[in-house]
């Protein structure tokens, strides 16, 4: 197919497909004669992938990036690759000018993992991560420390176990994904259950469900 035929299969805009093919997100078609390519299924799909990352998913170009690098590199195992595209789905971390230092909560993350068991990378970027929410909460907050977070972590292993009962990871792309959308449709119902403990709990006494 043409790129035009490209732009209106797809639903992407032609301006949009020639910026994903200039930042090297998709790849040029085959040449086919001066100023005209062929593209096929595989342009489709990738599309497909990148609005899902970039669309719904709410990734930044610069992690959409670094997905899709970790999906192109076919010279990993499948389990390293997975591991790749979740270290590509953290968010950028602060410039080193305007970073804050998070050594002291990272060594409070370091202890918090080691604590849970799990088999995390030193380098994983998660850890930086918690380290500079902590840090930000303790700059709100001097009282605040680690075990905030104790139960989110009980909560996340609970959620990782059932996931991979159903959720077979039989490519890298399908559990990339799988965690973006499952994490924006995990923060839809956490902020509606928020709503609603707050509907109940401050609820007027004309408000009040009726009771038998």
């Amino acid at each position: 197919m043409r790129i035009s035929d490209l732009a209106r299969i797809s639903g992407v805009p032609l301006p949009t497909i020639k910026f994903y093919i200039r930042e090297r997100l998709l790849q040029p078609g085959r040449p086919t004669a001066r100023n005209q390519a062929e593209y096929g299924e595989e342009h489709l799909a990738r599309l497909r992938l990148i609005r899902v990352l970039a669309g719904i998913g709410r990734l930044s170009l610069s992690s959409v990036r670094r997905v899709l690098a970790a999906l192109d590199d076919k010279g990993l195992a499948l389990g390293a690759q997975c591991r790749a595209t979740i270290w590509a789905l953290f968010p950028d971390q602060p410039e080193e000018d305007d970073a804050p230092d998070i050594g002291p909560a990272r060594v409070q993350v370091d202890a918090f993992i080691d604590r849970l068991g799990w088999e995390v990378d030193a380098a994983s970027p998660g850890r930086d991560t918690l380290a500079h929410v902590l840090t930000a909460l303790q700059q709100l907050d001097a009282d605040c420390d680690i075990e905030l977070f104790s139960e989110h972590a009980e909560s996340a292993e609970r959620i990782v176990t059932h996931e991979f009962q159903y959720e077979s990871a039989h490519s890298a792309t399908a559990m990339a994904v799988w965690n973006v959308l499952s994490e924006v449709a995990f923060e839809a119902m956490r902020r509606m259950a928020q709503e609603s403990y707050l509907a109940r709990r401050y609820a007027t006494p004309a408000e009040q469900p009726a009771t038998a």
